[in-house]
């Protein structure tokens, strides 16, 4: 068996998860190879059996050009530590106006004003994988009741209590936070008639876009100038169309992007080609939600 990176890395590198992997490993060499491990570039050569994710969306592959016999794996919760922090820097620089300060004391201005506590409100997170359980984990240390929607419940002791439906997240939460994969299910998930549950003052998404109806997303935020929008996506990224909703918070798809965390993702993502040459992989994807 030989595994092959679809990424531009070192020798160093390539070494480092051929000990991961417990095989042979190069670089961007698919011709033979059984397994491809990357992040967007996948060739469906003759010889592959296993797609291994550095990403843990698996969202942007066109699964349709690979034959049935190749095994997807996602990376899932390589990133939730890193896109849960940077969810909550949208919240609390939003709640501690901290660049709205900045920029005040920047042009002259120094003028207080009164602040908001997360203490006591209720975080409302749609989609409890690993994304979801960071977030979880972070809400409960900032004194938040914690409330959450999936389809498989854990018992980690940071949910407060499972929602049996989305409507009730939109409705009992203050601060909702969006953590769903992209599926066939999900897309446009987040849609007018959820948004009307919404009494809240902040909604944040680090999972993909089109999870949220767009055109329903920036009508409701019209409608409601009090409501925030935080969010790491935007629709049709990175040719984003502008004007922004003035209450809304856009940053450019960077929430899992450090050298922290791709180092340790390409290490994770090795470590399970080892599992699945040993015939226990985790995170098999399940290809009709993707069709």
């Amino acid at each position: 068996m030989r595994a092959t990176i679809m990424l531009e890395v070192g020798s160093d590198i390539a070494e480092k998860c051929s000990a991961a992997a417990g095989i042979p490993v190069d670089v961007k060499n698919p011709d033979g190879a059984d397994i491809q491990i990357g992040m967007r570039e996948f060739v469906p050569t003759p010889d592959l059996k296993l797609v291994q994710t550095v990403s843990a969306g698996v969202d942007h592959i066109n699964f349709r050009n690979f034959p049935d016999r190749v095994v997807f794996c996602s990376n899932a919760g390589a990133f939730s530590d890193s896109v849960a922090q940077h969810a909550f820097a949208l919240i609390l620089s939003s709640t501690n106006r901290i660049c709205r300060f900045s920029s005040e004391i920047r042009s002259g201005t120094y003028r207080k004003d009164l602040v908001h506590t997360l203490y006591g409100e209720t975080l409302g997170i749609l989609g409890y994988g690993g994304i979801g359980q960071s977030c979880a984990r972070i809400a409960r240390s900032l004194g938040m009741k914690v409330l959450a929607y999936t389809r498989s419940r854990k018992n980690d002791g940071f949910v407060d209590r499972y929602a049996d439906s989305p409507e009730d997240i939109m409705s009992d939460s203050s601060v909702v936070i969006i953590a769903l994969p992209l599926t066939s299910a999900t897309r446009n998930f987040v849609d007018r008639r959820l948004l009307k549950k919404f009494h809240g003052s902040i909604i944040v998404n680090v999972a993909r876009a089109d999870i949220v109806a767009r055109e329903d997303m920036l009508e409701f935020l019209r409608e409601n100038p009090g409501m925030l929008f935080l969010s790491d996506v935007w629709w049709n990224e990175p040719d984003i169309e502008l004007p922004l909703p003035e209450n809304s918070v856009v940053t450019p798809h960077v929430a899992g992007i450090s050298q922290e965390s791709m180092s340790t993702a390409l290490m994770r993502a090795c470590g399970n080609v080892r599992k699945y040459l040993d015939g226990k992989p985790e995170h098999v994807v399940n290809i009709k939600e993707y069709l």
